[in-house]
C-alpha cells in the first residue's frame, strides 16, 4: 500500500523520469565529447592533431559507416509502436539499459568495427525518448511543455558531469583513458532502468485507453488497425498539419550533424584541459535554455518559442566558432555552444516529440512519434552527407555555417507559414481529423 501511494505521486513519477533522462542525455552526448580522444587511440594518432590528415582520414572511415548505421534505424518505429500495446514502462526500462549496454560495448571497443557496433547500440535506444512520453501522458495538460523541458533542462546541465569525468579520467600521455570516463554512466544506466520498471506504474492515458479496449472490443480493433508504421506514415502524409512538421523538421535536422564534431572544433583551438572546461561550461547552459523553453512553449505556444529557439541557435553558432578562430577561451566558446544547441535541440524536440504528441489521437500517437522521428532523422542523414563530403575542402566550422544557417531559416518559414499551434491541445479528445 505505501508503494503504491507513493508511484501514483507526480513529483516521485517526475523524479526518476528526470533522473531517466539524465542517463538519456549523457549518452546521447558522451561519444561525441569523446570522439578525438577515440580516434586518436583507435587509429593511433600520436600527433594528436585534429587538423592532420590522419585525423582526417580518420573521419573519412568513421563517419560514412556510422552514418549507414542509420538506415538500420528503420526497425526503430516498429520497435517505438509496441508501447501502444505493451505499455510505456517495459520499453522505459528496456530503452535505459540499452543505452548503458551500448556504452559498455564502446568503453570495451578495441577496435574501430566493435566502436562502431557500440555507437549503434546506442543510436537505437535514444532516439526513443519513451520519458517524454510518459512525462506528457502524466503531466497537467497545461503544464506539458514545461515539466518536458525542465526535465530535459536538468538533465543537460547534468551532462557536465562528462566534462568533470574528463578532468579526472582523461590524461594527454594515456590514450586509453577516455574508456573510464564511461564507467559510472554506464553503471547508472543499468541500475535506474531496472528499477524503474518497479517502482513506476503505466501512464494514465495507456491505462484509460487499455480499459477502453477491455470495455469495447470494438474500439480495440479499430485501434490495432491504425496504430503501427505502415498507418503511421498513411497518417503522417495526409494529415496537413503533420505533413508540414515533418517537411520543417527534416530541413532542421539536417543540420545538427554539427553536435557530434564541436568537440574537434574545441581540440583544435585550445589545449585539451581547456577543452574540458568547455565541456563543464557549455551543458549548462543548454540546460537553462531549455529550461526557459518549457515555460515560454506552455506561454507563447510552440510556434512563437521555435522563431526564439532557431535565432539562437544561429547567434550561438556564430560566436561559438568566432569564439575558437579568435581565442576567446573554453568559457566563450562553452556558453556560445551550449545556448545553440540548447535552442537547435528544444527546436528538434518541439518538431519531433510535442508537436505530433499534440497533433495525433493517443491510439497511434506513439507509433506516429516513432515514425516521423525517423523521416525527420532523414535530414540529419543529408547533413551529414554534405558535412562528409566537405570537411575535405573546407574546416569545420567553415562547414558549420555554410550548410547549417540556410536550412535553420528555410525550416523557420515554413513553421511560420504551414504549421498550425498546438498549445493546449486536450490529448484525450484528439480525433483522426484534428488539424485538417
Amino acid at each position: 500500500m505505501k508503494k503504491k501511494k507513493f508511484v501514483g505521486a507526480l513529483g516521485f513519477v517526475m523524479t526518476v523520469l528526470t533522473i531517466i533522462y539524465i542517463v538519456d542525455e549523457i549518452t546521447s552526448n558522451m561519444n561525441a565529447a569523446m570522439q578525438p580522444y577515440i580516434l586518436f587511440d583507435l587509429f593511433h594518432i600520436t600527433s594528436r592533431d585534429v587538423n592532420s590528415d590522419a585525423y582526417r582520414s580518420a573521419i573519412n572511415t568513421v563517419a560514412p559507416i556510422s552514418l549507414f548505421s542509420n538506415f538500420l534505424l528503420i526497425v526503430t518505429p516498429f520497435y517505438k509502436a509496441l508501447s501502444d500495446k505493451y505499455g510505456r514502462r517495459l520499453f522505459l526500462m528496456i530503452n535505459t539499459v540499452g543505452m548503458g549496454i551500448g556504452m559498455l560495448i564502446v568503453m570495451l571497443s578495441g577496435n574501430v568495427a566493435l566502436y562502431i557496433f557500440g555507437m549503434f547500440f546506442m543510436m537505437f535506444f535514444t532516439p526513443n525518448d519513451m520519458q517524454v512520453l510518459y512525462i506528457m501522458e502524466t503531466a497537467p495538460k497545461e503544464k506539458r511543455a514545461t515539466y518536458c523541458f525542465a526535465a530535459k533542462g536538468i538533465a543537460l546541465i547534468s551532462v557536465s558531469l562528462i566534462g568533470v569525468l574528463s578532468r579526472i579520467f582523461l590524461r594527454e600521455d594515456v590514450a586509453s583513458s577516455w574508456r573510464m570516463v564511461y564507467l559510472i554512466p554506464i553503471i547508472a544506466a543499468i541500475v535506474i532502468g531496472v528499477l524503474a520498471y518497479f517502482f513506476l506504474d503505466e501512464t494514465p492515458v495507456f491505462l484509460e485507453q487499455k480499459k477502453v479496449r477491455t470495455e469495447h472490443p470494438e474500439e480495440k480493433e479499430v485501434q490495432e488497425e491504425k496504430s503501427g508504421v505502415f498507418p503511421a506514415i498513411k497518417f503522417i502524409f495526409k494529415n496537413p498539419q503533420l505533413r508540414w512538421i515533418f517537411i520543417s523538421g527534416f530541413l532542421f535536422f539536417a543540420t545538427t550533424f554539427y553536435t557530434s564534431y564541436y568537440a574537434s572544433v574545441l581540440e583544435g583551438a585550445m589545449a585539451t584541459s581547456l577543452v574540458s572546461v568547455a565541456l563543464v561550461i557549455y551543458p549548462i547552459f543548454n540546460g537553462l535554455t531549455t529550461i526557459a523553453t518549457g515555460f515560454l512553449s506552455d506561454r507563447l505556444g510552440r510556434k512563437k518559442v521555435c522563431l526564439v529557439l532557431g535565432s539562437l541557435t544561429v547567434v550561438g553558432l556564430l560566436v561559438f566558432i568566432m569564439a575558437c578562430r579568435l581565442g576567446w577561451g573554453p568559457i566563450v566558446a562553452g556558453i556560445a555552444y551550449g545556448i545553440s544547441i540548447g535552442g537547435l535541440w528544444s527546436m528538434s524536440d518541439t518538431l519531433i516529440l510535442t508537436m505530433p504528441a499534440e497533433s495525433t489521437p493517443s491510439g497511434m500517437r506513439s507509433s506516429v512519434m516513432g515514425t516521423i522521428s525517423v523521416l525527420i532523422g532523414g535530414g540529419m542523414f543529408v547533413g551529414n552527407i554534405a558535412f562528409i563530403i566537405g570537411q575535405n575542402f573546407l574546416r569545420m566550422d567553415t562547414l558549420f555555417l555554410v550548410i547549417c544557417v540556410p536550412f535553420m531559416i528555410l525550416s523557420l518559414l515554413i513553421l511560420m507559414a504551414k504549421v498550425k499551434e498546438t498549445k493546449d491541445v486536450d490529448l484525450d479528445k484528439l480525433r483522426m481529423d484534428s488539424f485538417q
